[in-house]
């Protein structure tokens, strides 16, 4: 009867290392198709579909939240955490997808313009720069002079005459009708911080005036033109005001504000919902 001859330890040593290599070796890559004319957060979809993966799949296996993930595909920093983890999670968005990290990155900055959270001054551009005058000084000037004219001509006119009289009437009311429009009491808008938040405002043009956390207590008020907005990660951690009134709070709770419009902030009209500013 024949026995089969033993395998040298050797070789079967060698065996048992080159199948677990084979097991633990990842399967080849599956290259995607990508059209270089597509934007960053295009080409990150369409290859996450491509290779057949969930949002929640992918955000499992490189540790990086579902939501940031869907961010970086619609380009929306303003939902990210900060241009250093932002730039950290879209690389390992990248290197997961089999995507060229380096080119990603490039592309995303150029195209998403990521907001900046530092202490510098935001740059203006002229063309929008508020003005520095007052245009209520001026308005004060004229009504002061306005009524210093009237006053003279009145006593000017014989004493008693109905025609001084309807005169100095007269002008007074004209006098009121020009500075009226322009005289008219100032929106003073304040933004107090409840928590340790970033907030940022716009002109109209889009141009950043002021983009930065603000700390708990802090109290930022706008210089604003006509046509100014806000933005917020949270729009629960602000509290508006308006001339010192309360105004209520930015945006709801945990959720972000995108563009609300300055000059519609007004005053808590209920009763007993006015208070001041402490």
């Amino acid at each position: 009867m024949l026995h089969p001859t033993p395998n040298d330890p050797n070789d079967d040593a060698e065996g048992v290392a080159g199948r677990e290599q084979r097991r633990q070796a990842p399967a080849p890559a599956r290259a995607v198709d990508i059209d270089p004319a597509w934007r960053a957060g295009k080409k990150l979809s369409e290859a996450r579909r491509q290779l057949g993966l969930t949002l929640d799949q992918v955000a499992e296996r490189i540790r990086v939240r579902r939501e940031f993930l869907e961010a970086l595909e619609e380009m929306n920093v303003k939902l990210l955490p900060g241009k250093a983890y932002t730039l950290a999670f879209l690389r390992s968005y990248a290197r997961e997808l089999g995507v060229e990290e380096r080119a990603i990155v490039e592309q995303f900055q150029h195209e998403s313009a990521l907001s900046r959270e530092d202490a510098q001054k935001p740059i203006r551009n002229p063309s929008s720069k508020p003005h520095r005058e007052r245009p209520w000084l001026a308005a004060v000037a004229l009504g002061v002079l306005a009524i210093a004219f009237v006053g003279w001509r009145a006593l000017q006119a014989p004493e008693g005459s109905e025609a001084g009289m309807e005169s100095a009437v007269t002008e007074s009311a004209q006098s009121s009708a020009v500075g009226g429009e322009i005289a008219a009491p100032r929106h003073v808008v304040e933004i107090k911080a409840l928590a340790d938040a970033w907030l940022e405002a716009r002109g109209p043009d889009g141009t950043v005036f002021f983009s930065r956390t603000l700390r708990a207590g802090d109290v930022y008020r706008p210089d604003a033109s006509p046509g100014w907005t806000l933005h917020a990660r949270d729009g629960g951690a602000f509290e508006l005001f308006v001339n010192g009134a309360a105004a209520g709070p930015l945006g709801a709770p945990g959720m972000p504000v995108l563009g609300r419009s300055i000059d519609e902030v007004q005053p808590l009209a209920q009763a007993g919902l006015v208070r001041p500013r402490t």
